[in-house]
């Protein structure tokens, strides 16, 4: 019998990698899947369609719903929760005609943050009869105590926090994207560990295999001419790209390059530091298409990353980026000191806040031969194939819902 899977996720309209890849992943297995989302764009700040509700199939058995959330917004301010309130209302309001012309859902995923959507899911899931999941990208609001900084008796934090519980509490799982999340929901929070699912982010190997056939003329230069390690993504504060690049100025091999790829708000701060160190060493490109990152990758020596080592990863960290950087087969170089997939794939891992440690690792990852080189690389690319592809991690999501 053929299933019917909605997933709710207000930014799936621009952070789609994830659904779309597992809808994808449903779809092959025979699953209709319908993910909800909102057509405001939290990254560009502008809406990606006009009309109130707009249904757009991207392919047999997944379809994508864009609900108009209002009002508009540029940071992280009242207007935003509003527009989070306004997509709730919207989604509760035309659940009715997605119903009727996509298919009663027989599972209802709500993927938080925000974590309104796992009240709107539920509401659903009951309406239709159907299984509730709760699904956590974020664990709100243990992040916004120990990343923002909140007081953890503000009310709003005493408001998510039931709301947390009131979800984990109604749903028939709870699936996080963290390897150890169970140890907050169970240990912290006191729910059952056989209701506790862990579902990573990954990649798309077939998308990374058919690659791009070329780079922009500048950057290929560059990454056949230099010995180069390589950042690829935003330049966010949160990506710590002003620390990588701290890092390698104590990099004492004057071969030794450095490329960063992307654009963010931080780059005017980083072409300054850039400026300031000057010579031909490091240079920063602008972003390039995602078909061409595996080929950026391919071209570069060595790729790095860092994170700052907030409490609230102790349960774990599902970076995006970091399968693509091993499954490129390339030495991967990571600050941060909680368990993650560089380590488990026999990477260079570091202590966050130390810059030395990381460059003496980029100089490490130049003097290997190239049988350490080709064993390292092939440990990572296995560990992609065998637990981060998305096709696997979909199958497995779906097993687990037919399980229930």
């Amino acid at each position: 019998m053929k299933k019917t899977i909605w997933i709710v996720n207000q930014y799936a309209s621009h952070l789609e990698e994830r659904h779309l890849n597992l809808a994808a992943g449903f779809a092959r297995r025979g699953c209709r899947t319908v993910v909800i989302t909102s057509s405001f764009h939290h990254g560009t700040h502008t809406y990606l369609y006009d009309e109130p509700v707009k249904i757009v199939k991207r392919q047999d058995g997944v379809h994508f719903v864009y609900l108009k959330s209002a009002p508009a917004y540029r940071s992280n301010s009242g207007k935003r929760i509003l527009n989070m309130l306004d997509f709730c209302r919207l989604y509760l309001r035309s659940q009715g005609r997605i119903a009727s012309e996509l298919g009663k859902p027989d599972f209802v995923i709500g993927s938080s943050a925000p974590p309104f959507m796992w009240e709107i899911a539920r509401r659903t899931a009951g309406k239709y009869g159907a299984k509730f999941i709760a699904e956590f990208r974020d664990i709100w609001p243990q992040s916004l105590i120990d990343i923002q900084g909140v007081s953890p008796s503000h009310p709003l934090i005493k408001f998510f926090a039931a709301m947390e519980k009131r979800a984990y509490r109604r749903a028939d799982a709870i699936v996080g994207t963290m390897p150890y999340a169970y140890l907050h929901v169970c240990d912290e929070l006191g729910f059952p560990r056989e209701k506790v699912w862990w579902m990573s982010n990954g990649i798309d190997l077939e998308k990374a295999d058919r690659g791009a056939d070329s780079l922009p003329g500048e950057l290929e230069r560059y990454l056949e001419t230099h010995w180069c390690c390589i950042y690829i993504g935003s330049i966010v504060k949160s990506e710590c790209v002003q620390y990588l690049v701290e890092a390698w100025e104590q990099v004492g091999d004057p071969e030794i390059c450095f490329a960063l790829i992307g654009d963010g708000n931080e780059s005017p701060a980083v072409d300054a530091m850039i400026r300031r160190i000057g010579g031909d060493r490091i240079r920063h490109f602008g972003s390039i298409k995602k078909e061409q990152i595996p080929l950026a990758l391919e071209k570069a020596r060595c790729c790095v990353a860092a994170h700052p080592d907030y409490p609230v990863y102790r349960f774990g960290l599902s970076m995006n980026k970091l399968y693509d950087y091993l499954y490129s087969a390339k030495p991967v170089v990571f600050a941060f000191s909680a368990d993650n997939v560089v380590g488990e794939a026999g990477g260079f891992t570091v202590p966050y806040g130390d810059r030395k440690a990381m460059a003496e690792a980029i100089e490490r990852v130049k003097a290997l031969s190239p049988e350490e080189l080709e064993n390292m690389g092939r440990r990572g690319k296995s560990l992609i194939r065998e637990q981060y592809d998305y096709r696997v991690i979909a199958d497995r999501y779906l097993d687990m819902l037919l399980s229930l």
